[in-house]
């Protein structure tokens, strides 16, 4: 299978803050306004994204999230759509920065972790080029508790996994044991167009996904 996004291990003590960041639980915290990444990524809550940093303006929001790391404030992944005012649609995935360092090109390659989707409104483009908007939490699908044997998806995804180290590094603490820690992830490396996956946002969407998975995976005599 194609992985469809660059990723890599986290380096150094940030380790520890990746797995400290990816056990905490979102909450339904009030308004904020967060600056928003234009990108044709699909995060889903608990997912992990490997970024390069050029372009000065998502520098500075990069340095601007890191200074106001204490209060969990991040930014915004949004798909980048030219259909859309802004290039954006109305909804995101909120993130926060775990790891970052400097690739061997000299550019700033930043960890990040999704918490949960947010509506997006009240969009405002800023002096320097960055994007502004209004974000609200959006529910995704209930939490599903951990099975006593990994399924058949966990087991898929574990051997993904092992044919990826870069990807697998990512996350020190797979929960293969919880289907929709997996279905999320698979949703976010699987090569479908942003669109097919966007369905899948809504709350109630998990039986759909996770139908739509058994097929897709499961119906394969393997995984390429």
């Amino acid at each position: 299978m194609k992985i469809t996004h660059e990723t890599s291990p986290a380096t150094g003590a940030q380790q520890a803050d990746l797995t400290q960041s990816r056990q905490q639980q979102p909450t339904k915290i009030a308004e904020q306004t967060l600056s928003v990444f234009p990108l044709p990524l699909f995060v889903l809550p608990g997912g992990v994204q490997r970024l390069r940093i050029f372009e000065q303006r998502y520098l500075a929001m990069v340095t601007e999230s890191m200074a106001d790391e204490s209060s969990g404030s991040g930014f915004v992944i949004a798909r980048y759509d030219k259909a859309f005012d802004f290039n954006v649609p109305d909804w995101g995935t909120k993130v926060q920065i775990v790891d970052f360092h400097h690739g061997e090109d000299g550019l700033l390659v930043i960890d990040v972790r999704a918490s949960h989707l947010v509506s997006l409104d009240r969009f405002e483009m800023r002096g320097d080029g960055l994007l502004m908007a209004r974000c609200r939490y959006r529910d995704h699908w209930p939490a599903q508790p951990p099975s006593a044997r990994r399924g058949e998806l966990g087991q898929a995804l574990s051997e993904l996994f092992v044919q990826h180290p870069p990807l697998a590094q990512l996350y020190p603490q797979p929960e293969f044991n919880r289907l929709d820690w997996v279905c999320a992830r698979f949703l976010e490396i699987l090569p479908l167009s942003l669109n097919e996956k966007e369905k899948f946002i809504l709350p109630n969407s998990f039986p759909q996904a996770k139908s739509f998975l058994d097929t897709f995976i499961l119906g394969q005599d393997k995984i390429n």
